[in-house]
């Protein structure tokens, strides 16, 4: 665990494992603990990498305007700092759209693409959800209240109805590192301004894309648009499993995830 510094911002980084390098890239707000599921399932046969994107968690926060160009040149330049010549990515959400963008500017350092709960472009619609967000994000009083009201768009019906929930919010409350409303409004104005759809069909490695079935925020029908682009895409619907379903349901994403790098890895 260390901090990188790269085009003027600092990057909370971990890496563990040894074996073909994997990159993960956490979506809005989300630090890279997020992962944690995955981590343990992947470090014994992979190399790991995990981080905070800039503005969130033990990473700075630049000023200025953000971009998701900005988020994936400080991905591309976080990995030629750590020697990775080329990686697995996978991306979620806000991290997904990093992940495109990275991609689709620099091709030679992907080996495979693994994105869930993404999109390609920003729609009128999405962009008043997201100014939602951020109209929730400046009137809650804490973080903890901001989690459990913004949540309902990011975790299935059964993390709330069983009370999973109020956990997970004890530990959003109890962060040391959490962002800044600032810091996430200046972030999630960086997705208003997202669209590859006319660029999709530039990528050619390996790609897959996974969606949870009771996701509201990034439905199927958006996974499915950029499933039916991307030349050979796969698809996967994790039954019953929201936004972050990677987060609600380790087992099933991991050994989805795990099949198709294996398979990958075994060419």
């Amino acid at each position: 665990m260390t901090s990188i510094s790269v085009r003027g911002v600092d990057l909370w980084v971990e890496q563990v494992g040894h074996g073909p390098d994997v990159v993960f890239i956490s979506g809005l707000a989300d630090e890279a603990n997020i992962w944690a599921g995955q981590v343990a399932e992947l470090s014994d046969s992979f190399r790991v990498t995990t981080f905070d994107n800039r503005g969130v968690g033990r990473s700075s926060t630049p000023d200025g305007e953000y971009r998701i160009v900005d988020f994936a040149e400080d991905t591309v330049a976080l990995m030629a700092e750590l020697g990775i010549t080329q990686a697995h990515i996978v991306g979620e959400s806000m991290g997904g759209c990093i992940a495109q963008q990275l991609v689709l500017d620099h091709p030679s350092l992907v080996r495979s693409l693994i994105m869930h709960g993404t999109w390609c472009t920003t729609d009128r619609y999405f962009s008043e959800t997201i100014r939602g967000w951020e109209m929730l994000a400046r009137s809650a009083a804490t973080p903890r209240e901001f989690f459990v009201a913004v949540s309902v768009w990011f975790l299935a019906p059964r993390i709330y109805n069983e009370g999973t929930i109020d956990e997970w919010a004890s530990e959003v409350g109890e962060n040391p590192y959490a962002q800044s409303v600032d810091a996430f409004c200046r972030t999630s104005e960086a997705l208003l301004y997202h669209d590859t759809r006319d660029r999709l069909k530039e990528i050619t490695c390996p790609t897959l894309v996974t969606v949870g079935t009771r996701d509201i925020c990034t439905p199927m029908r958006l996974a499915r648009a950029i499933v039916d682009t991307i030349p050979g895409a796969q698809f996967y619907a994790i039954e019953g499993g929201g936004h972050m379903a990677f987060v609600e349901d380790p087992p099933t994403f991991n050994a989805v995830l795990k099949d198709f790098l294996s398979k990958i890895e075994a060419v």
